[in-house]
């Protein structure tokens, strides 16, 4: 199988509604026995077909007679690999990935829908391009169709953003993203750090705004690294930083995470704490809890207790600090997810609870989707366990409204004996907004975040 097919197979099997594409391309490529440059174009095609879709699938409905959405599944991956070699991916002969496409169209289709992918894309290949829809007349449909992203965000993005940074984020979200890590501080210094990944032939640059991450440049498979399997990095972008140091944990205090998983923000709530106190890190799925141990045993953090479960106050005293890191839609992430927007599409193959389902419904008129119900729950069990001056961080990665500041204005009717702590003093000035603390990827060039902190006044 070579990674054409791969990809291929990945991309038809995540279209189907069978999971999140990085868990499929993963098990994919683990019993395909491909060598190092064919996993990495395995990858490009893939993540990169999920980034530009919309664009793609834009293109092809202009050639398809009977409309390119009426095809079997294979035989659209089988297009959008050809017209995403031809278009993007300059090393690779035209003709080389017409012919490859034309294979595929056969092997997992017939004779006919091998010879309809050779007619279209040798059509595409030899004639005039159709022009994209005017940004003049229609910017929301010109937007979403040349920088492939659903109508519903586009739409919402200019109202909120304008034309000019809703673009500009766009663009953000079809790059690759910088693979960054954090430095554990329980185990090493980020110059240590430096020098050990020197001396395993990685190339670093530093972070961006915090002296603990560091950019990996060229790393291939990190897991082979023995400063990972050592426990002295974890992957993190710099990102999710910003809500642990807004929460500010001391060393001997007691700390609850909410949500815990994968670890990243946990591990980093031991190295602040300087590894002294205790942290209770709740997660309700078996399988991210076992993930969220491994991580604090790589990372050998020595206080925190991993329970499986939902943290609310019939199961554990109250404490200093919380970190609600609620689920979200993860619209500050797309460019790291490229999956992740197409739930956002009206025309996608299934939405689930919590995600975008129409723009007037998910619209900044004040109304709770159902996902920032959830995250209200999650905040108010959290303001349960919070002692008297204590403190809770709530965040997200996602830049809608109603998850953030909707979520905490909601909270602050509910409880007034919270008030909302300024981030200013927490986090770099660039990331205080009215007294939050917000990252958007267009203006800071990282992933994007929201984080409140919320004080539990003392009783008088």
């Amino acid at each position: 199988m070579n990674a054409r097919e791969l990809a291929l197979l990945s991309l038809s099997e995540w279209e189907s509604g069978s999971g999140k594409i990085d868990t499929i391309l993963d098990r994919q490529l683990k019993g395909a026995g491909l060598d190092s440059r064919d996993v990495a174009l395995t990858q490009n095609l893939v993540y990169g077909i999920l980034r530009l879709k919309g664009r793609i699938d834009w293109v092809l409905e202009q050639y398809v007679k009977g409309g390119f959405k009426s095809l079997p599944l294979p035989i659209r991956t089988a297009l959008r690999l050809g017209l995403y070699q031809i278009d993007f991916l300059d090393r690779i002969p035209p003709r080389a990935a017409v012919n490859e496409s034309v294979t595929l169209a056969g092997r997992y289709g017939h004779k006919g829908t091998a010879g309809l992918v050779n007619a279209v894309l040798r059509n595409i290949l030899t004639g005039l391009r159709p022009d994209f829809p005017d940004i003049e007349r229609d910017p929301i449909d010109h937007v979403s169709v040349v920088y492939s992203h659903p109508r519903v965000l586009v739409a919402r993005w200019i109202e909120r953003y304008g034309l000019e940074n809703t673009i500009t984020l766009c663009e953000y979200n079809n790059t690759v993203p910088r693979f960054v890590v954090r430095a554990n501080g329980l185990s090493v210094t980020t110059e240590g750090l430096v020098s050990a990944l020197g001396s395993q032939g990685v190339e670093t640059r530093p972070g961006r705004y915090f002296d603990e991450c560091v950019e990996l440049v060229g790393v291939g498979d990190i897991t082979r690294l023995t400063s990972f399997a050592g426990g002295l990095m974890q992957v993190q972008d710099e990102g999710t930083l910003v809500a642990v140091k807004l929460l500010d944990p001391k060393p001997g205090e007691r700390v609850i995470d909410v949500c815990a998983a994968p670890g990243g923000k946990t591990t980093y709530i031991a190295d602040l704490m300087r590894g002294r106190g205790r942290i209770l890190a709740f997660e309700i799925s078996r399988s991210r809890a076992k993930m969220l141990r491994a991580n604090t045993e790589r990372l050998h953090v020595p206080n925190c207790e991993v329970l499986c479960g939902e943290a609310t106050s019939d199961v554990t005293d109250a404490a200093d600090a919380i970190l609600v890191d609620a689920p979200c839609t993860g619209t500050g992430t797309l460019s790291r997810r490229p999956d992740s927007r197409w739930k956002f599409d009206l025309r996608a193959r299934d939405r689930t609870e919590g995600e975008i389902e129409d723009h007037e419904r998910y619209h900044p008129r004040g109304i709770l989707s159902r996902q920032a119900s959830r995250q209200l729950r999650l905040l108010l069990q959290a303001a349960d366990m919070t002692r008297e001056a204590g403190r809770i961080v709530y965040s997200t990665c996602s830049l809608e409204p109603e998850e953030n500041e909707r979520v905490v204005e909601q909270f602050l009717m509910k409880r007034d004996d919270f008030v909302l702590d300024n981030a200013s003093g927490y986090v770099p000035d660039m990331f205080v907004d009215g007294g939050y603390a917000r990252i958007l990827p267009h203006k800071h060039g990282i992933d994007g975040a929201f984080a409140a902190r919320l004080v539990r006044k003392t009783a008088t």
